[in-house]
């Protein structure tokens, strides 16, 4: 009788130990598993494992690197650690290993996660979140410090909402110079109406395909590269948000034989423009001698094609006219002054560097 109560008493001490090994395999204390083997097998609590890195919100599909660390006292003997769906025992996402871990698969915990060698002071590993429609899941860590049997134990469940993106934008609409438009006057400022759920553009020209970025925009204009006169181009505008991009339909335009002389204040039809001093650093003078009266406009757009300012919308008599402005508060950049005056449209750039 002895004999065989001293053989019950060794076999359980044997079991105890066995379970108290640190290299034990799927204790995360996740769904299914048999619990935690920090808590069931070892020590106390009060541990100072801790988890950074795991997102409140995922999205779908991302990847997040994962830092397991003791921010205090004792190294990690070792830990275990998987990720599932809401509270049921299905994966959530892949877990792949980084510095100091490696991955297991065992009954119960099939894409497990623990270190590579005991007593490490922090440690990383990947997860790649789950597809879109997954919903909650839950990161479950089991973690021991010190000696097995009475160093500090920390359990650790945090939970990860899926994040809910946009859907993609829609296309750029109403081009303006109109699609197909022929004898387009300089300079040219590319518009198009709102694309629904767009957060920004990107805008790309050029004389063929494929076409060149000249620069992204929030607002629904921009202000391309100086262009050639009588000369053929393409553009298009790609809608952009959190969803995703949206390209947009290629659309033509034909710029106007010769009228690149009004980006250089020559004469045209007896009207005149200029800037000085350009570069300038705070204030510009506008010079613009018209050769008849009319009804004139003096805008002044940035970079984008975004009205910034309007100098004058009067009616302004035969002669020379000066307008200044003062760009503080601006950022430094290109900024195109336009003038709309008896049926003709001048304009000039000039750089502002602050």
């Amino acid at each position: 009788m002895f004999r065989n109560l001293f053989l019950v008493t060794a076999l359980v001490s044997f079991a105890s130990i066995a379970a108290a090994d640190p290299g034990n395999r799927g204790y995360s204390g996740a769904p299914g598993t048999p619990g935690r083997c920090a808590s069931a097998c070892h020590g106390v609590n009060g541990g100072t494992v801790q988890i950074t890195g795991f997102p409140t919100e995922y999205v779908p599909d991302s990847t997040y690197l994962i830092t397991i660390q003791a921010v205090s006292g004792l190294p990690i003997k070792n830990f275990n650690g998987s990720v599932r769906r809401g509270t049921s025992t299905a994966n959530a996402g892949v877990i792949t290993a980084a510095t100091n871990t490696t991955t297991y698969n065992v009954v119960n915990e099939t894409n497990g996660i623990h270190l590579n060698a005991l007593d490490r002071q922090s440690a990383t590993f990947n997860w790649r979140a789950p597809d879109a429609g997954t919903g909650t899941v839950r990161l479950y860590v089991g973690a021991h410090q010190g000696e097995r049997h009475t160093g500090p134990n920390t359990n650790i469940t945090l939970i990860s909402d899926e994040a809910v993106l946009p859907a993609a934008p829609g296309q750029a609409q109403n081009p303006n110079p109109a699609d197909g438009a022929s004898n387009v006057a300089m300079p040219v400022i590319l518009r198009w109406s709102s694309a629904a759920g767009a957060e920004s553009y990107e805008i790309f020209l050029g004389t063929a395909e494929p076409l060149l970025s000249i620069g992204s925009s929030f607002a629904t204009s921009i202000v391309p590269p100086d262009l050639l006169p009588g000369q053929y181009y393409i553009w298009r505008v790609d809608a952009i948000n959190d969803g995703g991009t949206t390209p947009g339909d290629i659309w033509s335009f034909t710029t106007e034989s010769g009228s690149d002389a009004r980006e250089h204040g020559i004469v045209l039809n007896s009207s005149l423009v200029s800037a000085y001093p350009n570069p300038f650093n705070s204030t510009v003078i506008l010079s613009l001698t018209l050769a008849n009266s009319g009804l004139t406009t003096v805008t002044i757009f940035d970079i984008t094609g975004r009205e910034i300012a309007t100098l004058a919308n009067e009616f302004l008599a035969q002669g020379e006219h000066r307008f200044g402005w003062n760009a503080a508060g601006y950022a430094a950049g290109i900024y195109v002054f336009r003038c709309d005056c008896a049926g003709l449209t001048l304009s000039q750039k000039v750089a502002f560097l602050p």
